[in-house]
């Protein structure tokens, strides 16, 4: 991403972040919370992929094991506060 400011928008926005520190500090931790978030749902989707060989929406024949969709949660990470993640259902496999 590519931000052009004047050399006026830039001083105003450093007297800004010294006058209130605390909201370029929350901003930060929020980006930092959505990125973890995005990071273990990402995570959890490759580790099905390697449990489950299709690929989501995809049916082979004679195959009982599918995708089950996902849910969303908050979960509140020591040092870090709360993080949202899509949590994959589990695969529903029949004997």
């Amino acid at each position: 991403m590519k931000i052009n400011l004047s050399v006026t928008e830039f001083l105003s926005v450093c007297k800004a972040i010294q006058l209130r520190p605390e909201r370029i500090l929350k901003m930060i931790r929020t980006e930092v919370r959505v990125s973890i978030g995005r990071y273990l749902s990402e995570l959890m989707k490759i580790e099905l992929a390697e449990y489950l060989d299709p690929k989501p929406y995809e049916r082979k024949k004679g195959e009982s094991n599918h995708r089950n969709g996902f849910y969303h949660r908050n979960f509140t990470l020591k040092g870090i506060g709360p993080v949202f993640i899509a949590i994959l259902c589990s695969a529903h496999i029949h004997p």
